[in-house]
């Protein structure tokens, strides 16, 4: 893999771990699904952490319903994450042809996907060493 395009995909993977609940990164999986995830829109990869009313593509930063886009905006690395979900629309190194959204929704979603999986095993890893836990105290309180 190239290694500007890994160095893109990082940027990301650091914001959807600190700006996303998990809630939040289902929505932006079935915003990018459903083809709506644009990069021009409030309701962007980094807006969709903030969103306020129900998502939207294509939509102008500048009216008075995108103010949690501006607020995205101020959270630890959105503006490299945006740079880099931006950067994600082109094949290659090439800027002589318009990028596209869809091949952004193309790179993006295995990276939600792998975030939602990971957050599971430490979910369930967490559960399992609470469990140990809870049985070895119980096994010492009784002795």
């Amino acid at each position: 893999m190239d290694v500007k395009l890994r160095e893109r995909k990082r940027a990301i993977r650091q914001y959807l771990r600190t700006a996303y609940t998990d809630e939040r990164l289902i929505w932006l999986l079935a915003h990018a699904r459903g083809g709506k995830l644009t990069y021009q829109s409030c309701c962007c990869l980094i807006g969709v952490a903030t969103a306020d009313h129900p998502l939207e593509g294509k939509a102008d930063v500048n009216q008075p319903s995108a103010a949690h886009y501006h607020l995205a905006k101020l959270y630890m690395g959105a503006r490299e994450a945006e740079q880099a979900y931006w950067e994600l629309g082109y094949l290659g190194e090439s800027r002589s042809l318009r990028s596209s959204d869809e091949i952004r929704r193309h790179r993006l979603i295995p990276m939600i996907l792998s975030e939602i999986r990971q957050r599971s095993r430490a979910k369930a890893t967490e559960a399992n060493d609470q469990s140990v836990s809870v049985h070895s105290n119980q096994i010492q309180s009784e002795r």
